[in-house]
């Protein structure tokens, strides 16, 4: 499952890319109680960057859009333990960099790349800084979703670029497609970190992206706040064999799934 550990090659870290960062720290301060700390002030070279808090604890980046024609959205990071080695693995395996391997100092190094089937993602080698602080919890993300037109592909790819397993979910999805969950250990359910979702002309979300899941104590009252905030309601709250579950966005577009996972036993 994602992890505050420092484990390689598990999602380790996300970060919001905003229009108005004052105004999306405003959303998802009254979406999930979340504070904010701005960490590095705007410059010649680019906007700022802050760190989105729950209960004190990172657990999200926030910073402005570099191109103002960009879309506002949710960046997924992969924890890895030489990034430029994961660069170069990720390139031989068909993917585009979009921003090379560069140095945090003092943090980390990162790289921010587009898969074979079109879906953009980072990966993080950590120095002062792991990723996440809390995850998993109440207002935390909790799983890492992929939505694609080509599950093959993918189901190539992340494998061989962060020895990760595939393991059949659900065969026959509503909107037709099948489910599969990403997972480091296939047969535990408490290794799986998130999932694999075919796009079809049904469902609301056409291009590909990794899309973030918050854990939420009341999935009803999250999406009540999010629209009173603001924000959308892509695929209102229902019942899943995993819990109640919600597709959102913020007020500016950027997407986020939320789930309340069913009682156990």
């Amino acid at each position: 499952m994602i992890t505050s550990d420092n484990t390689p090659n598990l999602p380790g870290w996300i970060d919001l890319g905003s229009p108005d960062p004052g105004a999306s720290a405003a959303f998802y301060g009254q979406v999930f109680g979340w504070t904010s700390e701005q960490l590095m002030p705007d410059s010649p070279d680019g906007p700022g960057y802050w760190s989105l808090r729950k209960d004190g604890k990172s657990v999200a980046g926030l910073g402005g859009l570099t191109d103002p024609a960009a879309k506002p959205d949710w960046m997924t990071y992969v924890r890895v333990a030489d990034a430029a080695a994961s660069v170069a693995a990720a390139e031989a395996g068909g993917a585009k960099v979009r921003v090379p391997v560069m140095e945090v100092p003092g943090e980390g190094t990162f790289a921010q790349l587009t898969d074979p089937s079109g879906a953009e993602f980072a990966v993080w080698q950590s120095g002062g800084t792991t990723g996440f602080e809390a995850c998993c919890v109440d207002d935390t993300m909790l799983w890492a979703e992929l939505w694609t037109r080509d599950p093959a592909v993918a189901k190539a790819f992340y494998p061989a670029l962060f020895g990760w397993n595939v393991e059949p979910y659900m065969e026959g999805a509503p909107e037709g497609g099948g489910y599969d969950m990403w997972t480091t250990r296939p047969g535990d359910p408490l290794a799986a970190f998130g999932g694999i979702m075919t796009i079809t002309d049904q469902v609301p979300i056409q291009d590909e992206k990794w899309i973030p899941y918050f854990m939420v104590a009341d999935a009803d009252r999250t999406v009540e706040r999010v629209t009173g905030a603001g924000g959308t309601v892509l695929i209102p709250a229902a019942d899943a064999p995993p819990g109640r579950l919600a597709a959102l966005t913020d007020q500016f577009g950027a997407r986020f799934n939320i789930l309340q996972p069913a009682p156990m036993g």
